[in-house]
Order: C-alpha cells, then sequence, then structure tokens
C-alpha cells in the first residue's frame, strides 16, 4: 500500500463517520487491519463492531436505549481514534514516511530519554548564572547543552501519538518552566502543533489552550494559531471532545481572543496568495529591473556605490533612470504596500537559500531569529571591525519584514560569502534594515496589537516554508492546501461571536478578488443584515462571476434603500446590458444620467448600447457629446467613424476613419477604412487598405473573411453590388499571395 492510498483511506473512513455511514467505515477498517503489526488493534475493532450491531438491534429489534446516543458517540469516537492508530501503525512498519525512522529511534529506551528531559527541566532551574534576560553569557555558557536538549524535547513531543500522563506532565513542567526562554518555548509549541496535526489527540489540544493561556509573549501567539489550525483540520470530531468544546465556549467573547483570531485568519488566507505575489515578482517586477540595469550602471556609477559620498547622498538622477519604465514605480510601490500589509513577498528570494545544515533539524524551521544565538555570530566573524554585529543582530531581530527563517537564511547565506563580499552584502543591507526600522516607526508598529500580528505574520511565514520548501514537505499533510474557510466550521462559531470577524474577513477576500469566497460570506451576513453596501457587495461579487440575474437581485435590493447613487445606478445598467435587456439598460443608464448630466462615462455606455442595438442615430449623438466634451480622446473617433459609414455618411466616416488610423491602425480599422473608400468608389486605395489589414492579422484569412460577411449588409446598403463582395474577398486573396 502506497502512502497515498493509505491516506486516502483513512479520510474516507473519517468522512463516513460524519456523514453517519458507519458501516462503510467499519469495510474499510477491516481491510487496513490486516495490514497491520499490533494484533490488539484487530481484537479492539472486532469489539466496536459487535457494539455498533448491538446498537442497531436495540435501535430497531428489542426497543429502544435511552442510553444509545451517548454510547453512539463513544462508539465514534473511539472508532475514529482507533483509525488514526491502525494508520500510524501502517506508516511505521511499512516504513511509509522516511521521517518515521525519527520515531523508531525514539521508541528505543524511551524512558531513559524521558528522564533525560526531565533532568534537563528540572536543572534549569537551578542554574545560578543563568540569567532570566536571555543575555550572552546564557548563550556562551549553556547554548550547547540547551540545544540538544530542545532536539530531544521536540522529538518527544512532535513524534507521540497520543500523550501519556508522562508527556502530559513533561509538557506542562515545558509551559511552567520559568527558566525555559521563550525562543525555545516556541519551538516546542511547534512541535505540539505538528504533533497535534500528524495525529489527533484531545491531550493534546488542551496543553496547547495552556500554553495560550499562559500568556508568555511570542509563544501565545504562536499556540493561538496552532489551536485554530489543528481545530480547523479535525472540526467535525469535536462533537466527541466536550472537553474541548467547553474550552471554547469559555473563551466566547474575549476581545483578545477575537481580534488575535481574525488577524490569524486573514493572515493564513493572505499565505494562500504567496504563489501568485512570487509569480508576479518573477513575471513583472524583476524583469523590469533587469531592463534598466544597464541604464542604472551607467547612471549611477554603481562600481563606487559603497563610498562614503554615495552611501550618505541621494541621487538626483532616481526619476531619470526610470523614465524608460515608467511601470516600475507602481510595481515597486506595490510591493511596498504588500510588504506592509504582511503579505509574503520574500518567498522566491530566500526559497533556495534552506540548503544550509541548519535547516536539516526539522526545530529549526521554527526556531523564532534572537540576535543571541550562538550559531549567528560565527557568521559574523570575518566582517571589518568598524562593522557592529551586535547593532546589526538587533535591527534584524527588530524587523518585521523578514520572517524568521529568512532572517536565519541571510545570516547562513553572509556566513559562506568571501569576506570582502560579507562586509559589503551587510552593509549594504544594515542600509535597508536601517530604512526598514524607520518605516516600521513611522507607522507605527509598537503598540500590542501590531507586535501581536507582526509575530503571527512571521510564524505563518515560517510554517508556509516549513511545508512548501522542506526537503520532506511531500510526507507532511500541507496545511496551506486547505480552503481557511473557518466561517463554516463549529468551532468557529463556539469560539467567535462577533459576526464584525466576519465581515472583516469578507472584506478581505473582496479586497483581493476572491469573489466566490467574499460571496459566501456576504450572503451569509447580508441576509440577517440589510445593509445596502452588503447587497451592492453581493451584487458586485456575482457581477464578477458573470451570474447577471443574481447581480441584478441583490442590486436591486439595495437600490430600495440608496435610489440615487449613481454608481449603483450604472451598475444595474450594465447587468441587463449583458443580460441582452438593452431596454432596461438604456432605462438605468438615462437614470444615471439624469443625477450626473457631466458624466462622461455615462455619456459612452448609452452610445455603446444604442450601437448595439443598430440605433446609430442615438448613438452617434452620444459619441458627439463625448467628443466636444473631450477634443483630445481620439478614441471616440473610431465609433463615431464606423456609426458614420452605417448610416451612409460616408465623407464624414472617412475624415473619421483617417484619424483613426494616424492615431492607431489596428486590422480592424484598416479594413473600415477599406470599407469606406470602396463605398465612396475608391477601389484602388480600399483594396491596399484590405491588403494592409490581412498584413496586420498576419495573415489570418478565416478572421479577414469571417468579418468581411459580417460587414457586407452594411456594404451593400452603400451600394456594393452583393456579387462584388466574394469577388474582392477572392481578388484579396490572390493578390496577397502574389
Amino acid at each position: 500500500m502506497t502512502k497515498k492510498e493509505l491516506f486516502e483511506k483513512h479520510k474516507q473512513i473519517l468522512d463516513n463517520i460524519k456523514k453517519y455511514q458507519v458501516k462503510d467505515a467499519f469495510d474499510i477498517l477491516f481491510e487496513l487491519v490486516e495490514k497491520c503489526k499490533n494484533q490488539d488493534y484487530k481484537s479492539h475493532l472486532n469489539n466496536y463492531y459487535e457494539t455498533y450491531k448491538n446498537i442497531l438491534k436495540y435501535s430497531f429489534e428489542l426497543g429502544n436505549d435511552p442510553e444509545k446516543e451517548k454510547v453512539y458517540v463513544h462508539l465514534v469516537k473511539s472508532v475514529s481514534e482507533l483509525a488514526d492508530d491502525i494508520k500510524e501503525d501502517i506508516i511505521l512498519n511499512e516504513g511509509l514516511l522516511s521521517y518515521y525512522q525519527y520515531k523508531k529511534t525514539l521508541s528505543n529506551d524511551l524512558q531513559l530519554k524521558y528522564d533525560e528531559a526531565n533532568d534537563f527541566l528540572t536543572r534549569l532551574e537551578f542554574v545560578d548564572d543563568l540569567p532570566k534576560s536571555g543575555k550572552n553569557s546564557e548563550e556562551n555558557n549553556f547554548s550547547g547543552i540547551n540545544y540538544d536538549k530542545i532536539n530531544l524535547l521536540f522529538r518527544i513531543i512532535w513524534l507521540q501519538d497520543k500523550f501519556n500522563e508522562t508527556d502530559i506532565r513533561l509538557t506542562r513542567q515545558i509551559i511552567e518552566n520559568k527558566f525555559l526562554l521563550w525562543h525555545y518555548k516556541s519551538v516546542l509549541v511547534s512541535a505540539l502543533i505538528l504533533s497535534t496535526l500528524r495525529h489527533f489527540d484531545s491531550n493534546k489540544v488542551i496543553l496547547l489552550f495552556e500554553f495560550y493561556h499562559k500568556q508568555e509573549h511570542e509563544v501565545w501567539q504562536r499556540a493561538l494559531t496552532g489551536i485554530l489550525l489543528v481545530l480547523f483540520v479535525n472540526d467535525k470530531r469535536l462533537n466527541y471532545y466536550p472537553e474541548i468544546t467547553q474550552r471554547l465556549k469559555a473563551m466566547q467573547g474575549d476581545k483578545n481572543i477575537t481580534r488575535t483570531t481574525e488577524a490569524i485568519i486573514i493572515q493564513l488566507i493572505k499565505a494562500k496568495e504567496t504563489e501568485k505575489i512570487t509569480k508576479k515578482i518573477k513575471e513583472e517586477i524583476l524583469p523590469e529591473v533587469w531592463k534598466i540595469k544597464s541604464t542604472l550602471d551607467e547612471k549611477l556609477n554603481l562600481q563606487d556605490i559603497l563610498s562614503a559620498k554615495n552611501i550618505e547622498d541621494k541621487n538626483p538622477e532616481w526619476e531619470t533612470v526610470f523614465k524608460d519604465s515608467p511601470d516600475l514605480y507602481n510595481k515597486i510601490e506595490q510591493f511596498s504596500n504588500m510588504q506592509l500589509e504582511g503579505s509574503d513577498v520574500f518567498l522566491s528570494a530566500f526559497a533556495l537559500l534552506k540548503h544550509f545544515p541548519f535547516f536539516n533539524e526539522i526545530n529549526n524551521w521554527f526556531l523564532p531569529f534572537y540576535k543571541e544565538n550562538q550559531m549567528l555570530t560565527s557568521a559574523f566573524k570575518d566582517i571589518t571591525e568598524d562593522f557592529n554585529s551586535e547593532v546589526f543582530l538587533e535591527g534584524l531581530e527588530s524587523t518585521a519584514f523578514l520572517c524568521n527563517s529568512d532572517k536565519y537564511s541571510f545570516c547562513m547565506n553572509v556566513k559562506h560569502m568571501p569576506s570582502m563580499q560579507k562586509s559589503m552584502m551587510v552593509e549594504l543591507f544594515n542600509m535597508e534594515l536601517k530604512a526598514m526600522n524607520e518605516m516600521e516607526k513611522e507607522n507605527e508598529i509598537i503598540n500590542n496589537t501590531a507586535k501581536d500580528k507582526t509575530i503571527i505574520t512571521q510564524y505563518i511565514q515560517d510554517l508556509y516554508r516549513f511545508f512548501k520548501l522542506h526537503p520532506l514537505r511531500t510526507e507532511f499533510d500541507d496545511i496551506f492546501n486547505y480552503t481557511f474557510d473557518f466561517h463554516h466550521t463549529d468551532f468557529y462559531h463556539l469560539l467567535i461571536d462577533d459576526k464584525k470577524v466576519l465581515r472583516n474577513i469578507g472584506e478581505f477576500y473582496f479586497e483581493k478578488d476572491y469573489f466566490v469566497e467574499a460571496l459566501d460570506i456576504f450572503i451569509n451576513i447580508s441576509e440577517k443584515d440589510k445593509n445596502y453596501e452588503l447587497f451592492e457587495k453581493t451584487a458586485y461579487c456575482y457581477q464578477q462571476l458573470g451570474e447577471f440575474t443574481k447581480a441584478l437581485e441583490y442590486y436591486h435590493k439595495a437600490e430600495i434603500l440608496d435610489q440615487q447613487k449613481t454608481w449603483l445606478l450604472n451598475k444595474i445598467a450594465f447587468c441587463y446590458r449583458k443580460s441582452g435587456n438593452y431596454k432596461k439598460a438604456i432605462e438605468y443608464y438615462k437614470k444615471a444620467e439624469s443625477f450626473d448630466p457631466d458624466n462622461l462615462f455615462i455619456q459612452n455606455n448609452l452610445g455603446n448600447v444604442f450601437l448595439e442595438t443598430e440605433d446609430f442615430e442615438s448613438a452617434l449623438k452620444y459619441y458627439f457629446k463625448i467628443e466636444y466634451r473631450d477634443p483630445d480622446n481620439f478614441k471616440i473617433h473610431r465609433p463615431i467613424a464606423w456609426c458614420s459609414f452605417v448610416l451612409g455618411k460616408l465623407e464624414n466616416a472617412k475624415k473619421y476613419q483617417e484619424k483613426v488610423i494616424k492615431n492607431e491602425g489596428n486590422k480592424h480599422d484598416l479594413m473600415n477604412m477599406g470599407h469606406i473608400l470602396w463605398c465612396l468608389g475608391n477601389q484602388k486605395e480600399a483594396i491596399t487598405h484590405y491588403l494592409n489589414s490581412l498584413k496586420k492579422s498576419k495573415a489570418d484569412f478565416n478572421w479577414f473573411v469571417s468579418v468581411f460577411k459580417e460587414d457586407s449588409k452594411f456594404l451593400k446598403k452603400c451600394g456594393i453590388q452583393n456579387i462584388d463582395i466574394p469577388l474582392m474577398i477572392d481578388y484579396l486573396k490572390i493578390s496577397f499571395n502574389d
């Protein structure tokens, strides 16, 4: 059996239980248990099956049992947990996941490892020279011992399937230990999250709650992130665990929980945009940067960039440097805004820097960046004397723009550079770091709420890198493949009773153009809260998804509450137009025009609707209005020329079509000019324009013939003989090939 087959069958078992198809779940379990090494599981399965048959017998043969529901809930909980155990047994004994070698190693002399871990935690409390502040002396004197023991603790917590009393006691010792520094606790809470995602256990979830309630800074934010992820993945199981649901109910209404939960959910949704952002940077921003590289070299004298003068002075030619790439300004500004909003803009830059030995230990993927870390000291030992590594590391630690994993990647990369290049790189990065940190201060990233969001953002980005970049990533259930529709889970509604949170999540989806997801939330809210803005946004989502009838339904609901909004009237008209109801489209565009008669956008839309309904006289009037009010808008010449042509106003059509060709002249424009000239009796010039149209189309005869035939009714109306139209087409084919 492959890993994929096993995981699919395990998921099918849990899905069947959710759907109350318990017999089908048993059928798959009987198939899987034959592959188990642990024969106790077969015995347990047989007992559970007999219990289930008894429930059925009492229900339909022997009379109703008042305890039936209680017995049923206990049974399906036990069957779900047995499914987990069977899955783990097969993985371990058939070697389906390579990292389970750690699990096998851990099981050897496990009690000795427990004793070693307990001894380490106990001794921490009696180390006299251990400063609580976590300064360099602690790291220098104790770090080597610390880190080996943290690795051990990480593996014990991560690789235990179900927590026994020893595991619970050990984890609580970690939570309560005042001398175990926050960065180590942060790593160990991550181990607990991974462990619970790997193998669900209510004891693990309760311990995550305890990490949260301890409210240790940097640790509780990670714990709450883990709680939300674990409960999201296992939401349908929670009915079997009242100890968890009671905790959630007790926390409902807590403002800190509500605010932070919203921040975590939005950041998880943002994380799913990372690949799109990475693609944008690679395909749009970086090519523009490379395009101007030679200009930069020439104008900025990059060879001397590290001289004191160039470092301190601003370059007066920045604007002229970018004159050949005007979009780059906007793209860089957009990049900066994404950065400030917490979007993951650096994945592509650091994705290739996860190969250092530092990342061989799984726990290092979750290690917060802290300046006292001994592993960082060696990275900067060759740097020139005037460089202050302590100040640099302090700045790197405090910056909100890089996640912890990327900060370590940067430092590890510097470590392997030649001395001169290392100094240059750090000096440049140091300047950028100062600018970033100044920006943070200006944006008031100093209050507690903002600090919490920064910790959450960086932690979720650390998680993203682990699940997307770790060499064994295919062996983990990638949490970022989930939809994160938290509002559809039971646990969310037990925890959050503030509808503003759901509205904010919907607004975030809407802002990022996730219209399906936004619509799901807006429909839910708008039915309870009769708010015209919600109706408008719901309608707009339907409009963007091409469901114009549904869009109109909600636009009209909004119209009842606000009948004089030009934007709304325009949208209603647009949807009628897209639905083919031109009469209603004109009606609403005219309503909009009555409120805003000078709006050229409305005038243009009215002209377009009349054009689509072939009321060319009315269309022409609106196009002339636009030309009069906006004489520099050469694009209006095109529909004026066309309307004039189909109305037989050929001289006027020629005058405007010449303006069109002078400014642009695409394949359609050249064909239209050919039509006008032919109808005016100037066949020679008409043929020249037709041939040029074919050239513009890259000899696309299918397109040319199709459009030509569509236009034939207007040619006939202007006096062209019916027989001459196919003859002209064949003449052009022969002439073009010759």
